[in-house]
């Protein structure tokens, strides 16, 4: 406001010849200019005495930032410098206006800073970062200089300071172009040529980050990791062929390197060359027989290619080790199961405890509850595991696999039920409705089935998934069959080989009395997958088009699949073959 520098300054004038402020200037004045913000190491200068206008500067500055006014509290503090002799005044001036971002008025603050304090080094580090965040990076170059004369006295401390330096926000071109003019005047430090080298990369200047490797190997070429830094900036260029050959190449000369074994054995498994990898860990687990990392990968690796006993085997030993126990029993519970032993892949997942797998080991547990006719413990366990998942999508998967659960045990009103408390926490999930709705239908609540489908889709119109739910069950339920149709042919014509939309479609036009196309499409849908569901519609297609025999045939194909399915059982119910 205007007028209100002379009123608070009667106001302090006023208290300072009352005494009132004896107190208020040690503790708010003095102390907080060596607090704080300013470097400790700051040299000693003469201390100036506090006048009247003097302490009215330093007593707003501190008010403005204490209230978080930064532009103003630098103002005050640099009529505070330019009155004071005293070097803190200006230092801390200097520190609030580089942090408010103020980088013209941090750089008049150091020169007073340095006039009056020119033996204080730490001001060759603020103008350094004041020049870089105004992409200055020449201007900052001779004050980096500096640093590093006075820094460390081998290459990898220089290479820190600098590195240091660059890590507090400044721009990547600009680190670059500071690094790369350093270079020019010190071409024998290899640990700054990598670091050029990485902001080349982060620039995507690949070519220009090779170039510079290429020069530090020239100048040191025992810097076996510089090829792991070649490798992984191959691979984000995508050639992942160079990148390995790099790896494979210095491996000839350094076959007891553990970090490029393990860097060449990721690069595999992620080409999905699994023997490979695997021969790689294998190598890196003669020289380090406990290395955990070793030990997991490759008890992953024996998992994905089914060598379940060996895996088994590496993920007991990381169990003796007392090492990567949780993740350990997860796998030796996903063995288990796989082999169908069910109680035993439980007793591992109940030793998860902690960490990723935990839900993940919950959800299988009450899975397998169900597999071992403990259905009601499994629904239970599924209820206290979504009251205490906060993550939302692990919500919706754990109500997905107890809606699975009550399905297969054709409990359909409880799903129901269970997915409609779910939707009243979000009756906007898409994942959720669409399970309602395929459930709906089989309680006949068509109305809701449609309504929730309706809703998928006007969220997710391209929805394939909702478009034939939608089209199948006007078609199965109603006889709005054309109606139905349309839907289904917009779902074809965004998936044209889904075997359950081809389903739809055979099944619709049976409902239209179309039995030709009805039996090209439910033909085409059994050919591509063997499903119970698809076998009921197409042997009873069959069956009213006089083909009893290859009906009978079908059915008996269905059975072998799924002798319990539902609408499999329906149908045969129906015609008694």
């Amino acid at each position: 406001m205007p007028g209100m520098h002379n009123t608070m300054s009667d106001f302090l004038r006023h208290l300072i010849s009352t005494g009132l402020l004896a107190v208020m200037v040690l503790t708010t004045a003095c102390a907080s200019l060596t607090s704080q913000s300013v470097d400790q190491s700051v040299v000693e200068p003469k201390v100036q005495a506090l006048d009247g206008d003097l302490l009215y500067e330093l007593l707003a500055a501190e008010f403005a930032g204490n209230a978080g006014d930064l532009e103003t509290s630098v103002n005050f503090y640099q009529q505070a410098a330019k009155q004071s002799n005293d070097s803190r005044i200006a230092a801390r001036a200097a520190y609030i206006a580089l942090y408010d971002k103020k980088y013209e008025q941090t750089l008049e603050l150091l020169d007073r800073w340095r006039e009056l304090d020119p033996d204080d080094h730490d001001v060759d580090r603020i103008y350094a970062m004041s020049y870089l965040y105004l992409h200055r990076s020449a201007e900052a170059l001779p004050y980096v200089q500096a640093l590093l004369e006075r820094g460390g006295d081998s290459n990898k401390e220089k290479a820190m300071i600098v590195k240091k330096l660059l890590g507090d926000g400044i721009a990547a071109q600009d680190s670059f172009d500071l690094l790369e003019a350093l270079n020019q005047v010190q071409t024998d430090n290899p640990q700054m040529l990598i670091l050029q080298a990485k902001f080349a990369a982060e620039l995507e200047q690949y070519e220009k980050s090779i170039a510079l490797l290429d020069r530090t190997l020239e100048v040191d070429a025992s810097l076996v990791d510089v090829y792991l830094i070649k490798a992984r900036i191959y691979q984000a260029q995508g050639n992942r062929d160079a990148a390995k050959a790099v790896i494979e190449q210095v491996l000839k000369d350094h076959s007891g390197n553990v970090g490029l074994r393990m860097q060449y054995a990721h690069m595999l498994v992620e080409d999905k060359d699994y023997k490979a990898a695997s021969e790689q860990y294998l190598h890196v687990q003669k020289i380090q027989p406990d290395n955990v990392e070793v030990l997991l990968n490759l008890a992953l690796l024996y998992i994905e290619t089914e060598r379940l006993d060996e895996a088994a085997e590496l993920l007991n030993h990381l169990i003796e080790l007392d090492k990567k126990t949780n993740i350990a029993n997860y796998y030796l519970g996903r063995i288990k199961q796989n082999k169908e032993q069910f109680e035993g892949a439980i007793a591992h997942y109940i030793k998860v405890e902690n960490g990723t797998y935990v839900f993940e080991a919950k959800l299988r547990i009450a899975s397998l509850f169900d597999r071992l006719d403990r259905t009601d413990e499994a629904i239970e366990q599924l209820n206290t595991l979504a009251e205490e998942t906060e993550d939302w999508s692990k919500r919706v998967r754990v109500y997905l696999v107890q809606g699975e659960i009550l399905r297969s045990h054709q409990r359909y009103q409880d799903a129901f039920d269970m997915f409609s408390r779910a939707l009243s926490h979000n009756r906007e999930d898409i994942n959720l409705l669409y399970a309602r709705a395929l459930i709906a239908e089989k309680v006949d609540r068509v109305d809701i089935a449609e309504s929730d489908l309706l809703k998928v889709l006007s969220i997710e119109p391209k929805n394939s998934d909702a478009l034939n739910a939608l089209g199948y069950t006007l078609a199965d339920k109603t006889k709005r069959y054309q109606e139905a149709k349309e839907y289904i042919q917009k779902a074809a014509e965004l998936v044209p080989d889904d075997p359950a939309i081809m389903d739809s479609l055979g099944w619709v036009n049976y409902r239209l009395g179309e039995l030709t196309e009805a039996l090209k499409w439910l033909s085409m849908a059994f050919e591509k997958l063997e499903d119970a569901e698809i076998a009921a519609h197409y042997g009873e297609v069959l069956w009213h088009a006089n083909q009893k025999d290859k009906a009978r045939e079908i059915w008996q194909k269905g059975l072998a699949v799924d002798a319990k399915h539902p609408v499999l059982v329906e149908t045969l119910k129906k015609y008694k073959p």
